[in-house]
């Protein structure tokens, strides 16, 4: 083998292990990011289910907002609810930040007079 061969295999074998790390690193924070997003859809969920249960009149009006720490990750939880006459609007939303971009995810659901 030929210098220039031997340097055209080190290149090509170079290119494949940074390609596939690049691969692997993406995937990993594909990961991380779909593992925050469901942590923040169970959080809003069991919000809109403990409002849910509650009877018509004793969901509170206005607006909260609550912090929640797992997993070294911060996530804030807020509740809106509208009183529209007949029925109450409840919308829950969870945010937080990955890689620098803020995130959230919301629900809404209605609660009419029984």
């Amino acid at each position: 083998m030929t210098l220039v061969e031997v340097l055209l295999a080190i290149l090509i074998c170079a290119i494949v292990i940074i390609g596939g790390s690049l691969l692997f690193i993406r995937g990993k924070s594909m990961i991380n990011l779909q593992e925050q997003y469901r942590v923040a859809l169970q959080l809003t969920a069991q919000k809109l289910e403990e409002i849910k249960a509650l009877n018509y009149l004793d969901i509170p009006v206005g607006e909260t907002q609550e912090n929640y720490n797992l997993d070294n990750d911060t996530y804030t939880r807020k509740l809106v609810v509208e009183d529209m006459g007949i029925y109450k609007k409840i919308k829950v939303t969870v945010f937080w930040t990955q890689m620098g971009s803020e995130r959230e995810v919301s629900l809404d659901s209605f609660k009419a007079i029984q």
